[in-house]
């Protein structure tokens, strides 16, 4: 089995003392550096998480106002459509009313000459009527009764 001499002692010694040596020399360092490093690299994590957040912040801050900006455009583009609308509308109704004036005026102008002429038509139809028939049977000949009624229906 196992025999506890000396020499079992001093290499258990020496190997406590060579562990304590690599532990002060070569593991306390590298376990410094290796918590060092992990600090930075949870440091870094933090700040790149720190900064995707903010990122995403200014960015839904940046679509809430271009949002923002294009409803209010939108509403400003309507509302100017609506306005020029209504004074297209205006307009046209403007223009209608005149040009209904227009046309009603030249037809009342059109009305009153053709009475006029109507007018003048039946005060001359009895010279007219002579005329004719004395061109037609050679001699005059003198209308006495003149129906202005009919005359004035068939002119109508």
């Amino acid at each position: 089995m196992f025999e506890f001499n000396a020499t079992f002692l001093i290499a258990m010694f020496s190997f406590v003392v060579f562990i304590m040596i690599m532990n002060a020399i070569l593991y306390k360092p590298i376990l410094k550096v290796i918590n060092e490093r992990q600090t930075y690299i949870d440091d870094n994590h933090n700040a790149a998480q720190n900064s995707k957040t903010k990122t995403k912040n200014i960015l839904d801050d940046k679509e809430n106002r271009l949002n923002e900006a294009s409803a209010k455009s939108k509403h400003i583009v309507s509302s100017k459509v609506q306005e020029e609308n209504e004074k297209a509308k205006v307009l046209t109704e403007s223009a209608k009313r005149e040009s209904l004036q227009s046309i009603l005026s030249a037809k009342e102008t059109l009305h009153n000459e053709e009475r006029q002429t109507a007018d003048a038509l039946v005060s001359n139809i009895k010279e007219l009527a002579e005329n004719i028939s004395a061109k037609i049977l050679g001699e005059t000949t003198s209308i006495e009764n003149v129906d202005y009624d009919y005359i004035n229906k068939v002119l109508k």
